[in-house]
């Protein structure tokens, strides 16, 4: 059996199924854009394991979940509630500098009712500008992400009801952390 091509015309199929597919993956309406997590909207208590949504950071529809009270994010399952084998302390270091970086979303400072947030492993470089209008916050997690944390300590500051705080796995000043947990000793930090 003797099959010929006609080369031009298999690319001009190729180049439309390709197109196709693209085009469809596309949103040009902002009205239709997805929300992942409009089925958590009522729910008090909330975990969100990114790579379970096919996400590898926090989209800004995270502002939907206004009555969330607890609210636990992280990439991967294995890092909620498990044992997990860390690298050694001077690699681990190494890694708060290695790309990839990522930001939390604005939108996470419109959670008024929050109150236990713990975000870990999301290779965060900075927390958002607003991240004190999380005023009834009183336990932070922010493990295994990627923070100068002295760098976030203004807006640390600016959470009144802060009784705990789980740093580690990030860059730290321990010297400058241990005067600011001084100047806030209700606070216990876990680095």
């Amino acid at each position: 059996m003797n099959i010929s091509f006609d080369n031009h015309l298999l690319t001009k199929v190729c180049v439309l199924v390709v197109g196709s597919v693209f085009a469809a993956s596309c949103n040009t309406d902002p009205g239709t854009e997805h929300r992942y997590f409009e089925e958590l909207t009522n729910q008090e208590e909330v975990v969100i394991v990114l790579s379970s949504y096919g996400l590898d950071s926090l989209p800004p529809d995270v502002g939907l979940l206004k009555n969330a009270r607890e609210l636990t994010i992280s990439y991967d399952s294995v890092k909620l509630g498990q044992w997990v084998v860390l690298p050694p302390l001077n690699a681990l270091y190494e890694m708060v500098d290695r790309p990839p970086f990522h930001i939390l979303p604005a939108e996470i400072t419109q959670l008024p009712r929050l109150n236990k947030l713990s975000i870990i492993g999301l290779n965060l470089r900075q927390l958002p500008k607003d991240f004190d209008k999380l005023k009834q916050l009183e336990y932070l997690d922010l493990s295994m992400n990627k923070l100068t944390v002295t760098n976030e300590l203004n807006k640390l500051s600016g959470l009144p009801l802060l009784k705990k705080l789980v740093v580690f796995g990030n860059r730290i000043d321990t010297a400058i952390l241990k005067n600011w947990n001084n100047q806030h000793p209700d606070l216990e930090i876990i680095y």
